[in-house]
């Protein structure tokens, strides 16, 4: 029997988070860095020679239109995702998009659309569910009864990319679904109704929501609470930070979600603390799936329901308002 050949990979979008794949591709046996793609003919240029890739172009069509590529990681400003995850999935690719999914509904409901209609396989850059802390997690506690969460991190700049409101949509949308993600990973229920408060608190020149404080309730009863702002790092729980109970155990993450400390009858038990391994979690997983032909191991379909939630909160903050995610434009992201 012949060896499985490499997987052939692209990179488009060369920034910071890109180069946290390219690093993956560079060292990885199973995979064959075939190109990347970048608006920037130099930085484009500087990838491939540095992570080794087969060739840099500006041209995104000329990457989707390549044989010699099977699937291509989307590494880009996030209101480029929708268009970008169309013109793959329009082109046969198998496509990893970094979160968020999109920053609005409707350009959620394009991926899906896309990806249904294709049957390519997709998956959204939600790592933290494969952090091993946060499988163990999940295995210890299976039906959550109260969690508590953040995504608390040091100041922004206002002219970060990220904060432009068409851009990045700011740090709730942009970073605070990561944590979000997560809480609905660790909960088995759907997500029923959201309750936030909040606003803008350091960015006056910037249209986005920079702080909030959400309250999921969930179809079992279940009641999640998630702070996110960039108000400054707490010094013990770290950036990201998340507990849980179920009536008779709770446990603790914290350490950017790789240290876990479980607790049952009274006894606490600290784990060992597992190494960071940032991008290289998740992208394993979809190397797997695209090699195996799936399933996903994020799919696009979960990631839209992350993104919405998300936007019910920050139009709770605007409005005032309870949202109810079982109906009106909601609801059909709830199904996954």
């Amino acid at each position: 029997m012949s060896e499985p050949r490499p997987i052939r990979v692209a990179l488009i979008g060369c920034g910071s988070y890109g180069a946290q794949h390219a690093k993956f591709f560079a060292r990885n046996a199973d995979v064959t860095f075939q190109a990347v793609a970048d608006l920037a003919s130099e930085r484009a240029a500087a990838f491939a020679a540095k992570y080794g890739a087969g060739y840099a172009t500006t041209d995104v069509a000329r990457v989707l239109a390549d044989p010699a590529i099977d699937a291509v990681w989307i590494s880009t400003q996030h209101h480029t995702h929708a268009p970008l995850a169309e013109q793959a999935a329009a082109a046969g690719k198998h496509f990893f998009l970094e979160k968020p999914l999109a920053l609005t509904l409707a350009d959620c409901d394009r991926i899906v659309t896309a990806v249904e209609r294709s049957g390519v396989i997709a998956a959204s850059g939600f790592k933290l569910r494969f952090f091993p802390a946060v499988v163990a997690a999940k295995a210890f506690i299976a039906a959550p009864q109260l969690t508590t969460a953040h995504v608390i991190d040091d100041h922004w700049p206002s002219e970060f990319w990220a904060n432009d409101p068409v851009q990045g949509g700011g740090n709730v949308l942009s970073q605070g679904c990561h944590m979000m993600d997560t809480i609905l990973h660790l909960h088995a229920a759907s997500p029923v109704r959201v309750y936030a408060a909040g606003g803008n608190r350091n960015h006056p020149a910037r249209d986005i929501v920079d702080t909030a404080a959400i309250t999921l309730t969930f179809a079992d009863g279940a009641v999640a609470n998630l702070s996110v702002g960039d108000v400054g790092v707490p010094p013990h729980a770290s950036k990201f930070a998340l507990q849980t109970s179920d009536g008779a155990r709770s446990l603790s993450l914290y350490n950017r979600l790789n240290s876990l400390m479980t607790r049952t009858d009274g006894k606490v038990t600290e784990h060992p603390t597992w190494p960071e391994d940032g991008a290289a979690v998740i992208d394993r997983a979809f190397i797997q799936a695209v090699a195996t032909g799936g399933p996903s191991p994020v799919t696009v379909q979960s990631a839209r329901r992350t993104s919405a939630v998300v936007l019910a909160a920050i139009e709770s903050i605007k409005t005032g308002q309870a949202v109810d995610l079982t109906t009106g434009v909601y609801a059909a992201a709830m199904a996954v």
